[in-house]
């Protein structure tokens, strides 16, 4: 985070008031020490949203929503984190180049930055020159691209000439060569030490970051070449999998149409935005990676995708590297995904240029329209070879379905699809449940991700915590209550490694921060730190009233600490225990069996001896040896 020291994080947060920044957003009343209005993330006629000045946090009760002024404005603006940060720090008047390192790079990436700008407006001028760009010209008008469209994306014509692109910005800008080639805009012949042009005789089409700043090029090849497109090398200010093409032109009709296209090529999107579906993005080359999918649903409130790629069967492969992306952030973001079928067996930019009565303009609206959601394809291609009309397409399509009904989070919803398909199949609808239920288990407790981040989307933020959420904010919580407390903690939970990960890293920034003054200074101290750490930022919203609570409770401090701890170790020995039993339901070897029978009686034994908040340390820490020892032994 060049430039974005701790130092620059705490002077921004000292100047931007979160009260003062919600208030731009956000009609507030004082309520005693807060100020409450309508949550600005949710729609709801009662007021669930707090703002404390004091502790310069914000939280929704109905949402779930929270966190500082960075997260509230990363929330609102839909920025990442060092954006959130430049953004607040030119409100304030905060200088984020700090040493002359940071000033250096930051004069090598707008130095890159001007020549791609400068190679962007040399490519579009050799396009419309009358005579040289006339056959790149018709080349565009075949595909039915118009003027405006070549206007609004910038497209651009590289000349046939080695060495064009490399005269003209060595003598515009008195430039080494060297230096075009850390920009990825020209190449070094090895055997003679030349340099040539990247992009010869090639249709152009920049590459913009969000701010619609040309980072990088693709060009479509106008003569025999066998590579038909290529692509720009990454860079110190490219980097493909963290870009989206045509977003700079797509995310205000984003915004209009709330839901966002998803396609594969350039001239996908370039179509698309020319045919009026002006809401579309495409990939740049790579499967679809995380950092994409979040930027996707920056601006679509409801975080609806579909995704739209070629139907033929690397079109297929394609949608499924999507949804799997997609699902992994899903449950961080709550996203609605759907998948587009291009009428015609087409790619979308063929689709759209079609006379076909099935194609064109319309047909690709209707495929929209009636786009399944992601679940629903998912289960029709699970299906899609097998006769369900008979005895075993049956069973087996019953067996193919199952991991698809699995994944649906929401009770309800599984529920419903659960009925829906047994009545499909002509089965017994308590039977698919249940093998449903089995799957669901098995792949939480024998994963070895099952303690993942919890969901961030509305519904997982509003869903019961597991068991040990609580007891974990009464731990970290302690560490705030006083510099003795601090201490204490320090000493006594060292060893301690939390389930939840978000909390973890919140124990590990904790422990990392030494002595301190005063609790205010330390709680400001703490958000500094963990600004950058989204999860992180937003659960300090519920720790800070769990740090309340136990104000309110006047407990000993040893007496939480207690309590806290054998819930956690409760905790342990009940997952233990389970984890180990569909293990046995699995049948194991004979071996295997008595020795997870023996480990879940001992386990069971060692339930009995932890009732809450009446063993010492001592005691408490030999149990959780014990367990330690248990768990390792038959972790398979």
């Amino acid at each position: 985070m060049k430039g974005v020291t701790s130092d620059v994080i705490s002077e921004v947060r000292h100047r931007a008031k979160l009260l003062d920044i919600v208030s731009e957003v956000v009609v507030l009343k004082r309520a005693g020490k807060d100020y409450k209005g309508l949550c600005p993330f949710h729609g709801e006629k009662s007021p669930s949203f707090f703002v404390n000045p004091e502790k310069g946090i914000f939280k929704c009760f109905g949402c779930g929503e929270g966190g500082d002024v960075f997260a509230f404005v990363q929330k609102i603006k839909r920025l990442d984190f060092l954006d959130t940060v430049r953004e607040l720090a030119n409100k304030t008047g905060v200088q984020l180049v700090e040493t002359a390192v940071d000033q250096g790079e930051y004069d090598r990436r707008s130095q890159l930055m001007m020549l791609h700008q400068q190679a962007a407006e040399y490519y579009s001028r050799l396009l419309l020159d009358p005579e040289g760009g006339a056959a790149a010209r018709a080349y565009l008008e075949q595909r039915g691209i118009d003027e405006e469209t070549i206007t609004r994306f910038k497209l651009g014509l590289a000349p046939v000439a080695w060495d064009g692109l490399l005269r003209y910005l060595t003598e515009a800008n008195s430039i080494s060569p060297e230096t075009l080639v850390e920009a990825g805009l020209v190449r070094r012949k090895p055997e003679t030490n030349s340099f040539y042009d990247l992009f010869r005789n090639r249709l152009i089409v920049p590459i913009q970051d969000e701010q619609g700043r040309v980072i990088a090029f693709g060009g479509r090849t106008l003569g025999d070449d066998q590579i038909k497109y290529l692509n720009s090398p990454e860079s110190p200010i490219y980097t493909k999998g963290e870009h989206l093409f045509a977003l700079p032109q797509a995310k205000d009709s984003i915004r209009d149409r709330d839901g966002v296209i998803v396609v594969e090529g350039y001239f996908d999107a370039i179509t698309a935005h020319q045919h009026g579906f002006t809401n579309t993005v495409a990939t740049l080359g790579t499967a679809l990676t995380e950092r994409q999918g979040k930027l996707l649903v920056r601006f679509t409130d409801r975080r609806r995708v579909y995704l739209c790629f070629d139907a033929d069967a690397a079109g297929q492969r394609a949608v499924d590297r999507g949804m799997e992306t997609l699902n992994h952030i899903a449950e961080g973001i709550g996203i609605e995904m759907r998948v587009i079928s291009v009428p015609g067996g087409k790619d979308p930019d063929e689709c759209l240029r079609s006379q076909d009565e099935n194609a064109g303009v319309m047909g690709f609206a209707r495929a929209i329209n009636s786009a399944p959601l992601l679940i629903d394809y998912q289960l029709e291609r699970a299906v899609v070879e097998i006769d369900l009309a008979s005895h075993g397409g049956r069973i087996e399509g019953a067996k193919l379905i199952v991991p698809v009904l699995a994944s649906i989070k929401n009770a309800v919803a599984r529920g419903e699809y659960i009925q829906q398909w047994a009545m499909r199949l002509g089965i017994r609808e308590e039977n698919l449940s249940a093998e449903v239920s089995t799957y669901m288990r098995q792949k939480r407790f024998g994963s070895p991700q099952m303690h993942k981040p919890q969901a961030q989307s509305q519904s997982a933020k509003n869903a019961p915590k597991p068991g040990y959420y609580q007891a974990e904010l009464q731990l970290l919580s302690l560490y705030l209550l006083s510099r003795q407390d601090y201490e204490t903690m320090r000493v006594k939970l060292s060893s301690d490694r939390l389930m939840d990960p978000v909390h973890q890293r919140i124990k590990e920034t904790l422990e990392g921060m030494g002595h301190f003054v005063t609790v205010e200074d330390f709680w400001q101290n703490l958000q500094d730190r963990l600004s950058p750490d989204m999860e992180a930022n937003q659960r300090l919203s519920d720790l800070s009233s769990k740090v309340d609570e136990i104000k309110r409770q006047n407990l000993p401090t040893e007496v939480i600490l207690k309590e806290a701890r054998s819930r956690l170790l409760q905790w342990r020995l009940k997952e233990g225990i389970e984890r180990r039993a569909v293990k046995m339901r699995q049948r194991p070897g004979e071996e295997e069996e008595v020795r997870l029978q023996s480990t879940i009686s001992q386990l069971k034994r060692l339930q009995d001896q932890i009732p809450l908040g009446s063993m010492n340390d001592e005691e408490l820490e030999a149990v959780k040896q014990k367990i330690d020892a248990l768990l390792v032994e038959t972790t398979a």
